[in-house]
């Protein structure tokens, strides 16, 4: 909007008068502000633009891919430590299938909340760290599915701001895309999350001294499975 209601104003060279007193530092304040962004609530992809008007496609995806690294690195260890008791209250009996699930599937949960632009990335990735995914995975995961989105937006910026109409057709058409990739690796997680199986709790979570005759003591029987055995014990009785 600003592109079509004031064309110099958002001008590559204009922007980059404006963060010129910063000098050789400017990147280095870029990429810190983008590491405490999610304490300020901005959308990372707004900012992500506005580096590729200041910085150019490859450099501003170069420090937006830095800045998310250490953005997720602070909200994977806050959750952890803050979130956990919230979210076994929030998902209540849902909570042990939530675990394994985020288990599971922590890489690919991650990187369907990268890749799918309308996913809130930051509260889902606090969501998946509350419920026990592990962090190199996770991290891993989002790296990897931020990689395209970030390219796409940095050039959708760079684009706005040197005035390139196909450049930004590119870029908006490319968005468009990873939203329906996103959508199709969302099902699939989904439905993980809902397969009773996945309703099992963790071993360290079964009661102590519910084990499987014939199978050792180290075998342990979730509830449900317990249930089940019993009725059948009684069956063949």
């Amino acid at each position: 909007m600003l592109r079509l209601l004031g064309p110099d104003f958002i001008d590559q060279r204009r922007l980059s008068d404006v963060i010129a007193p910063l000098g050789k530092a400017a990147p280095l304040a870029y990429i810190s502000f983008l590491a405490v962004r999610p304490l300020t609530l901005l959308p990372g992809q707004m900012l992500t633009a506005v580096g590729g008007m200041l910085f150019g496609t490859l450099a501003a995806t170069l420090y937006s891919l830095t800045g998310s690294f250490l953005s997720a690195t602070l909200l994977f260890v806050l959750a952890r430590k803050l979130g956990t008791r919230p979210m076994k209250r929030l998902a209540g009996g849902k909570y042990p299938a939530l675990v394994s699930a985020a288990r599971r599937h922590d890489f690919l949960f991650a990187f369907m909340a990268c890749v799918n632009p309308l996913c809130p990335t930051d509260v889902m990735l606090v969501a998946s760290a509350a419920s026990g995914a592990r962090f190199w995975p996770s991290v891993a995961g989002l790296m990897l599915g931020t990689i395209p989105g970030t390219f796409l937006t940095a050039q959708l910026g760079s684009g706005l701001a040197q005035g390139r109409t196909v450049m930004t057709a590119v870029s908006a058409a490319g968005l468009v895309i990873s939203l329906v990739l996103g959508v199709f690796i969302g099902r699939r997680f989904y439905k993980a999350l809902c397969e009773p199986s996945e309703l099992a709790l963790p071993t360290s979570d079964a009661r102590d001294g519910e084990t499987v005759p014939g199978l050792g003591r180290s075998a342990t029987l979730t509830p449900f499975a317990q249930r089940d055995f019993d009725f059948s014990s009684r069956a063949e009785t």
